[in-house]
């Protein structure tokens, strides 16, 4: 289709509109990037290649390509803010003091593509929590996909045994290295939990002193025994396990016996 402006106004506009489409949308990038999780930097190049496009689109006048590169400026930027969205609930839940309830059994948190996108067979941990995991710990009805390892592992792609087994033996250590004392402060139990070297445990209140509790009575009792299971035992007891989220949910929605714990 032939333009109804001259070659010069022509290229000056397109030139404009192009710059202004970038601008804008870079600006939307840049005011959430501390959100940017993977695959945000290739939806910038994306946007960015899209402009182009415009630019190229306008100074030829060419009216289905310009369409084209609307619909891909807007599919890019409504697909960006949707991954910004879902890392943005992800960090700041964790700021306001409720991390994700399985946080401490994951290497990392899942792309809004992981969760989305099923035919990524990616480990669904965000699922599994919704679906299994808080139901089970508040006695509500689960999913029959909850009812055994092996349903789960099909469903939401996640080796439950295997994490929870890794999981066990990071316990283990962690009330080791408090027996041996070189986990005496607080402070360093704390640091060591949130660099994942540790594991939550069993421990007394920290107001407690533990060389004052009376061997022989029934002070804390629960949590002294679920202590002592891991220095001592090597597979995980029902004490530990009923004081251990992810375990307590797995009895409670009957995918594993507690009185025979694979792990």
């Amino acid at each position: 289709m032939r333009s109804p402006v001259n070659e010069i106004v022509l290229t000056v506009l397109s030139l404009v509109i192009a710059l202004v489409a970038a601008v804008a949308g870079l600006y939307l990038f840049l005011s959430r990037y501390q959100y940017a999780e993977v695959g945000h930097d290739y939806l910038v190049m994306g946007y960015v290649a899209s402009c182009f496009i415009l630019f190229f689109a306008v100074r030829l006048w060419n009216i289905p390509l310009f369409v084209i590169a609307i619909l891909v400026l807007g599919g890019v930027q409504t697909y960006s803010q949707l991954k910004f969205s879902w890392r943005e609930n992800y960090i700041e839940s964790a700021k306001a003091g409720k991390p994700f309830a399985l946080e401490e059994y994951i290497d990392k948190y899942p792309t809004y593509e992981e969760h989305v996108f099923r035919i990524l067979k990616a480990p669904d941990w965000v699922r599994f929590n919704e679906d299994c995991v808080q139901p089970a710990l508040a006695a509500s009805p689960v999913k029959s996909q909850c009812a055994t390892l092996e349903s789960i592992n099909d469903t939401y792609n996640l080796d439950v045994k295997r994490t929870m087994v890794s999981h066990y033996a990071r316990m283990r250590s962690t009330a080791k290295q408090i027996q041996a004392g070189k986990l005496n402060k607080r402070s360093a139990y704390v640091t060591c939990l949130a660099a994942k070297t540790c594991a939550t445990i069993p421990l007394l209140p920290k107001n407690v002193d533990a060389n004052k509790v009376d061997p022989t009575s029934r002070d804390y009792i629960e949590v002294r025994t679920a202590f002592w299971s891991l220095i001592n035992d090597k597979r995980m007891s029902s004490e530990v396990c009923n004081l251990n989220p992810l375990c307590k949910s797995l009895v409670a929605m009957n995918a594993v016996d507690p009185l025979r714990l694979p792990f």
